[in-house]
């Protein structure tokens, strides 16, 4: 009875967040569906995301090397994030905390204003047959879903120019299986990935 109680509360909370996510989806549509809508909700969006700038950035380009830049991100993929942080299947101590304190409406205006920057030039790696090896491996491994310029599309993500070390990051969580997405080759991927192998895509990644 008590395991019965546990799958059907997972279930509940799976199916709530696929419903949060539905309903942020279609009031971004919305907002962007005119120019006025989109204008008002980039404005909402830059005043809420003042605290968000202590790590990310004033304009969305992150002051840390294991931060990932917000700026020209796909807001598709910005929302489904913070509904990933509130229900902790995405785990970070701070972003947990804002994102459940977020309404619906702030998450996506924060999603568009974030989406409106421009990216600026990371730290680039000068190890140029490291980048080469990187090139490779992202062209064989990566390019099926973030595009051959790392550009990613609606919720998958931007990857050109994040921060090296962010991506090494993240990628060493899904190869150490830490982080799930039902559904996504994430893990498998990582998981055929050496040590050196993640270092050298990084490296082109952020030379993108």
């Amino acid at each position: 009875m008590k395991w019965c109680l546990v799958v059907i509360g997972l279930l509940m909370s799976t199916l709530n967040s696929a419903n949060e996510i539905e309903k942020m989806i279609e009031l971004l549509n919305n907002k962007q569906s005119t120019a006025n809508s989109l204008k008002q909700a980039i404005t909402l969006g830059k005043e809420r995301a003042i605290l968000c700038g202590y790590c990310h950035g004033k304009d969305g380009n992150s002051v840390k090397e294991y931060i990932p830049n917000l700026a020209g991100q796909h807001p598709e993929y910005l929302v489904t994030q913070f509904e990933a942080f509130s229900q902790g299947s995405r785990y970070n101590y701070v972003m947990a905390k804002l994102a459940k304190n977020l309404s619906i409406e702030e998450r996506v205006n924060l999603a568009l204003y974030y989406a409106s920057l421009q990216v600026k030039p990371s730290k680039v790696s000068t190890d140029n047959v490291q980048k080469q090896a990187g090139k490779v491996l992202f062209s064989s491994r990566c390019v099926m879903c973030h595009g051959s310029e790392g550009l990613g599309k609606h919720s998958l993500p931007r990857l050109a120019g994040q921060p090296e070390q962010y991506i090494i990051n993240t990628l060493n969580i899904f190869r150490q299986g830490h982080r799930k997405l039902p559904g996504s080759p994430m893990q498998g991927i990582a998981a055929g990935l050496t040590k050196p192998d993640i270092a050298a895509v990084a490296a082109y990644i952020t030379s993108m």
